[in-house]
């Protein structure tokens, strides 16, 4: 029964493990389809000057993130229901699982997607390089998390295995 106990109590540590490791995973990569996805708005801005409802929506079907697909998608669907831009744009960025100051980078966007092209595109290469640096903030704090994280939960679960029997 002992030994019963602590294989669910090792196997409980791995799962919390895993969930953090998940969540990291998955907020880098979101920032990495950030990056991406904001260049090709710019370029789309500047090369084809398409409308930028039409526009966002071209850029979110070629993403391979969900959160960044659903992000594009979403702000083009309220504007063309006919909402302003900056809280169509502030209001998608809030569904962003990425952490909230990276989300006000982001949002902030919205207030320099209005005016003309240079500014525009200026405004973007700016929020995409904060969060390119961001990002790779977050593959060093990763990378050190990883080693904490691994050792806290197995060092716990093999404690409490220890107490068990």
């Amino acid at each position: 029964m002992k030994a019963l106990g602590s294989l669910l109590l090792l196997l409980g540590f791995g799962a919390i493990w895993l969930g953090e490791l998940r969540r990291r995973q998955r907020e880098t990569e979101t920032l990495d389809e950030l990056i991406t996805a904001l260049e090709e708005l710019s370029a789309g801005i500047r090369l084809t000057r398409t409308p930028l409802p039409r526009l966002l929506r071209q850029v979110g079907r070629s993403r391979r993130s969900e959160d960044v697909m659903v992000w594009l998608t979403g702000a083009a669907d309220s504007l063309e229901r006919g909402e302003p831009l900056r809280p169509a744009w502030e209001n998608a960025c809030r569904r962003l699982p990425i952490e909230d100051d990276a989300r006000e980078v982001v949002a902030g966007l919205g207030y320099r997607l209005s005016g003309d092209e240079t500014e525009i595109c200026k405004g973007i290469s700016l929020s995409a390089d904060w969060i390119r640096k961001r990002a790779e903030e977050r593959r060093k704090e990763k990378r050190d998390c990883f080693r904490q994280t691994t050792a806290v939960c197995f060092s716990a679960a093999a404690l409490l295995l220890i107490l068990l029997l």
